[in-house]
C-alpha cells in the first residue's frame, strides 16, 4: 500500500480530475495547468510563465489582487464563486499553495457545471 508521500508524479493525478487546475506563484505567474484546463478555461502552452492577469478581465483581476493580498498577509481561506459566461456556468475555487507551510502562490480550480 502506498501513501500520498510516495507519489512521484502528482501531475498525473491532477490530470485525472474533471476540473481545470492552474497553479500560480505569488506574483500570479502561471506555473502549471492540468490537461482539462485548455478545454474549460482556454489555457494554452504559451501562457506558462506569464502573468494570469494578462488573460482576465479587470473585475477578475481586482478579485485576484484582493485574494493575493489576503494570502500575502497570512490568510489561508478558500475563495469560491460561480461564474457565468454565455450559456456556461462555472464553479471557481482558489486556495493557497503552501510549500513547507509558507505561502508560495495559489491553486485555482474551475469546474464546468451542468
Amino acid at each position: 500500500m502506498s501513501s500520498v508521500a510516495n507519489i512521484s508524479y502528482p501531475a498525473e493525478l491532477l490530470d485525472q480530475l474533471p476540473v481545470a487546475v492552474t497553479v500560480l506563484d505569488r506574483e500570479g505567474i502561471i506555473k502549471y495547468y492540468n490537461e482539462h484546463a485548455p478545454q474549460v478555461v482556454d489555457r494554452k502552452p504559451e501562457y506558462l510563465g506569464r502573468d494570469i492577469r494578462e488573460f482576465h478581465q479587470p473585475a477578475s483581476n481586482a478579485k485576484m489582487e484582493r485574494i493575493f493580498a489576503a494570502y500575502a498577509q497570512g490568510g489561508r481561506e478558500e475563495y469560491c464563486w460561480r461564474l457565468k459566461r454565455g450559456d456556461k456556468e462555472f464553479m471557481v475555487r482558489v486556495r493557497p499553495w503552501l510549500v513547507d507551510g509558507q505561502w508560495a502562490g495559489l491553486v485555482h480550480t474551475v469546474m464546468l457545471l451542468g
